[in-house]
């Protein structure tokens, strides 16, 4: 009789869109559904498929949930060994008490270690984020507030390969680092519960879902200055694209305008120039904790009441309002009246 296992982290499921309109997303080719790890090269993708659309106010992503580039063989704590941390196990809030990496766990699960099983998701998200809603700061998992939609609950955004980014902590309340998973390229799969019934769902209740949660430091935005100077890496220049939050707003690699480090508000993002030069609300990708974002901005100083069991925010640039230094007042000015003339008035 197969194992049921409790499912501790709500967040899998209760953000998740519960009825979307399909015919509003792009569609992918029928063997994006199929592909297996086995025969996921470089040849095909890695078995990497994405499509985006946009209307006049949303952008609609369709993916299969497989990266771009080749996964190896995923235990979190070593071939033989369970999916918790021993914190977890004491306190009685392991969600998977039964579950052995190596055994026969269904869909996903091999002999010497996991792998990914495609899954279609789609994302429904703002092609521009409002900093001065007055709703702000959200929820980091939220996308009902602004019109927005997922069928992967925990996803705080999607990366520019399809990929869902998902909050700093595994299925527990500790963060990644904390809980001591080494995560290749920034991600993971999730445990394989595919002969749980029902069996269905991606993520906990499913077969292995791959997912961001740290820095996709393979990704080509991260490369583009990581790769050396006489290899014709930009360290100095603001940072490319990687993806984007539920909310609307961008997030972006490492560094600021002209190398430096990006000055942050608690949820992780802040007023500045971006690569394109236009002035903008955004996040910015780090090897920290929250990772990405912890709450929808800007913070105004309050990401703590957004927080749910641990508190994950970044400690923040110590004003309500963060704007990278060398912003011109007048662009970001001109910025923030397209949205409300008297939305923001803190501005430091």
């Amino acid at each position: 009789m197969p194992h049921r296992y409790r499912d501790l982290h709500p967040r899998c499921h209760e953000y998740r869109t519960k009825n979307i309109d399909k015919t509003q997303y792009p569609t992918i080719a029928e063997n994006c559904t199929t592909i297996s790890w086995e025969y996921a090269n470089e040849t095909n993708n890695f078995g990497n498929c994405v499509n985006i659309t946009k209307d006049d106010e949303f952008m609609y992503v369709t993916s299969n949930n497989v990266p771009d580039f080749y996964m190896n063989l995923y235990c979190p704590i070593g071939l033989g060994f369970g999916y918790c941390t021993q914190s977890e196990k004491d306190k009685g809030t392991c969600m998977f008490p039964n579950l052995i990496c190596g055994g026969d766990n269904g869909p996903g699960a091999l002999k010497y270690g996991d792998v990914w099983v495609p899954n279609e998701a789609n994302y429904k998200i703002p092609l521009k984020g409002n900093p001065t809603r007055s709703d702000r700061p959200g929820d980091m998992y939220d996308a009902e507030t602004v019109g927005g939609e997922k069928t992967i609950g925990p996803s705080t955004g999607v990366a520019i390969n399809g990929i869902g980014i998902q909050g700093p902590n595994d299925a527990g309340d500790f963060s990644i680092d904390e809980g001591g998973f080494q995560l290749a390229c920034g991600g993971h799969v999730t445990p394989p519960l595919g002969n749980v019934a029902p069996g269905s769902d991606p993520g906990p209740g499913g077969p292995p879902l791959y997912h961001f949660h740290k820095s996709p430091e393979c990704l080509e935005p991260f490369k583009n200055a990581s790769i050396g100077y006489a290899h014709g890496a930009q360290p100095y220049v603001h940072a490319k694209l990687i993806g984007w939050a539920m909310d609307g707003f961008k997030i972006f690699a490492y560094q600021d305008v002209d190398g430096a480090a990006p000055i942050v508000d608690e949820c992780g993002g802040h007023f500045g120039p971006t690569d394109t030069g236009e002035i903008e609300y955004h996040y910015h990708s780090r090897p920290i904790v929250p990772y990405h974002l912890a709450c929808q901005g800007p913070s105004l100083s309050n990401c703590a009441r957004t927080q749910r069991g641990t508190n994950f925010c970044h400690p923040g640039c110590g004003a309500d309002v963060c704007v990278q230094p060398g912003t011109k007042e007048g662009d970001l000015r001109e910025y923030l009246d397209k949205w409300d003339q008297h939305g923001l008035t803190n501005i430091p």
